[in-house]
């Protein structure tokens, strides 16, 4: 019996990493906000891993910046982009400033978000849908798109979400 209990509740608290697309993400939290909270809110949730120091990373700037100027007004939608590599959370902050960032900046103290989702490398996205469930995880874009802005579109509109798990380019981040 203390045995069952104890498998409960470590899967209970099973990072996303550990899930597979379509299951529940558990509750994490992103910065002032708590995904539960927020899905439970019927919003479709993203988080993108970024970096400013990661040479893979500003190459994807205008992706990021094009996902959050979409979704900006949209309601049902609430981007995160997420620093988990280490650059001072001043430096970040100054660049989602003046960069003109839509979205949500967190700074992922002691790199609690990272330890969930183990994205593994910069320029990994998440897209939760409204019901919780992780339907979209990979690269932000390919050379022909932009799959965050096509995995969002997809999950408000009930269509097919793009593939996941393409392979893409990015830094390492240990989580």
């Amino acid at each position: 019996m203390k045995v069952a209990m104890m498998m409960v509740v470590a899967l209970a608290f099973a990072p996303a990493a550990d899930l597979k697309l379509g299951e529940p993400v558990p509750d994490v939290a992103l910065g002032k906000d708590s995904l539960a909270a927020l899905t439970k809110e019927g919003k479709v949730v993203a988080l993108y891993f970024w970096s400013c120091d990661c040479p893979y990373g500003p190459p994807n700037y205008p992706n990021i910046k094009a996902a959050t100027d979409k979704f900006a007004d949209n309601a049902k939608v609430k981007i995160f982009v997420v620093s988990s590599s280490g650059e001072p959370e001043d430096k970040g902050q100054a660049w989602a400033k003046d960069s003109g960032l839509k979205g949500t900046f967190v700074f992922d103290e002691g790199k609690k978000i990272a330890k969930h989702f183990a994205p593994r490398k910069v320029n990994a996205t998440f897209v939760i849908d409204a019901k919780g469930a992780l339907v979209y995880r990979g690269g932000i874009a390919t050379d022909k798109t932009n799959l965050l802005i096509d995995a969002i579109q997809a999950v408000l509109d009930g269509k097919t979400i793009p593939a996941s798990d393409q392979k893409f380019e990015g830094c390492g981040i240990r989580s």
